[in-house]
């Protein structure tokens, strides 16, 4: 990849105020989401008992169902929503999907079946899109300077979110009950869309030339930019790294001799050792991605990426190797979606950057829904440990392969220029 120009870092006493609203209201919003959403997703077998299905065979099917639909679903409505936004704003955009996120937690903790609560997952997945909306909102209002630290704040929020869900989500379902607390989450969700429509601030949209039409430039001609597409490549495969561990990591724990009695609470802590980490070092990529060009940050991402998560699968055979592992990889996974999504709002023509975030968001979906399925046949197949060196050895690969594409193209930019 050729290197682009670096943006001058601008003093945060000149930034605009509505630009600081922007970005705190769409922080705050992708923390209540992403937390709101992992709080009912590990109590989705306990809600299901509750519905009355208690036998093991149908209540693993139905978590299992419950848990892809909203993805399998949000991997065709993603784009299209997207395509929406580059016609007519992505503030609307963001308050959409806020308020249908709030209608479909509601209508879950109205189900009185398993298959009511089945179409409501799946209208999560319809109606989803906050995020490539926020984003496109934030990119759209932030000047190039500072979009890779504006994104990556938000990429912190969604970290934060996701981490803290499930702790806050157990404690809530505790205190009030399961049914609840879907009702709290729904209450989040039209909250912040009455915040988001009350502060945020999208400027005009810049004209469009004349004899033209709005989104003229095409899903075709987005997909015949090798530079885009190599980007929509790389990030499920990043994303398979990251979700292919998931399903067996309690497994994989109680594999290094961890008590039945503190193997819940020890898989949480595996999990928070690489999510606190990554969630505090997110704008520090973004820092030096400014500084030192976004190319080599994602190449150097991908490889530390891909070393760790082979030194957890190979090397963890006690809990406190597997914690310090954990640690690392999380730095070192932290930066790669946030600088890639800065790298591909870039490279996006103005009018089209809806549409390319919904098609990075599709592809880190898409990936999301595959990574589990890969899981499941390495651990059957070759090992638990596996799941982690074996997705970290092919990204080590895949960030060799991209230094030395990247290496050569700047010796032939240095050779061109001399």
């Amino acid at each position: 990849m050729t290197p682009g120009p670096r943006p001058e870092p601008t003093p945060l006493g000149s930034v605009p105020p509505h630009e600081r609203r922007n970005l705190w209201v769409v922080c705050a919003t992708q923390f209540l989401v992403l937390a709101g959403m992992t709080a009912v997703l590990p109590l989705l077998p306990l809600y299901l008992q509750d519905l009355g299905i208690t036998d093991a065979a149908p209540l693993l099917w139905w978590t299992g169902a419950l848990g892809a639909a909203p993805f399998l679903v949000a991997v065709f409505a993603t784009p299209v929503w997207g395509a929406v936004a580059d016609r007519y704003g992505h503030k609307p955009m963001v308050i959409r999907s806020l308020v249908g996120i709030g209608v479909a937690s509601v209508g879950m903790g109205l189900s009185t079946g398993p298959a009511t609560l089945l179409g409501f997952r799946g209208l999560q997945g319809a109606v989803s899109g906050v995020f490539p909306a926020a984003m496109g909102l934030l990119t759209s209002s932030t000047p190039m300077a500072r979009v890779g630290r504006s994104l990556a704040l938000l990429q912190t929020a969604r970290s934060t979110g996701a981490l803290s869900g499930p702790l806050l989500g157990g404690l809530a379902a505790d205190l009030i009950g399961i049914r609840p607390l879907f009702f709290v989450v729904g209450g989040f969700g039209f909250a912040m869309a009455l915040l988001s429509a009350y502060v945020l601030y999208e400027g005009p949209r810049a004209a469009t030339p004349a004899g033209e039409q709005p989104g003229y430039i095409g899903w075709g001609d987005l997909l015949r930019q090798p530079r885009l597409r190599a980007m929509l490549i790389l990030l499920p495969l990043f994303q398979l790294v990251v979700v292919t561990s998931w399903p067996a990591l309690a497994l994989y724990v109680a594999e290094i001799g961890v008590a039945p009695a503190a193997l819940a609470t020890t898989t949480g802590l595996v999990v928070f050792a690489a999510g606190l980490p990554a969630s505090l070092t997110a704008t520090t990529w973004a820092r030096y991605g400014e500084r030192f060009g976004l190319e080599r940050l994602l190449i150097a991402s991908m490889l530390l990426s891909g070393v760790t998560n082979a030194a957890v699968g190979f090397l963890s055979t006690r809990l406190d190797v597997l914690l310090g592992l954990r640690v690392l990889s999380g730095v070192a996974m932290a930066g790669f979606v946030p600088l890639a999504f800065d790298w591909l709002n870039r490279e996006a023509p103005a009018e089209a950057r809806g549409r390319v975030a919904s098609l990075g968001s599709t592809t880190l979906m898409m990936a999301s829904v595959v990574g589990p399925l890969v899981a499941s046949w390495l651990s059957i197949h070759v090992s638990l440990a596996s799941t982690f060196w074996a997705p970290g050895l092919l990204l080590v690969a895949i960030g060799a392969g991209w230094w030395l594409v990247f290496a050569r193209q700047r010796a032939r930019t240095r050779r061109d220029r001399d």
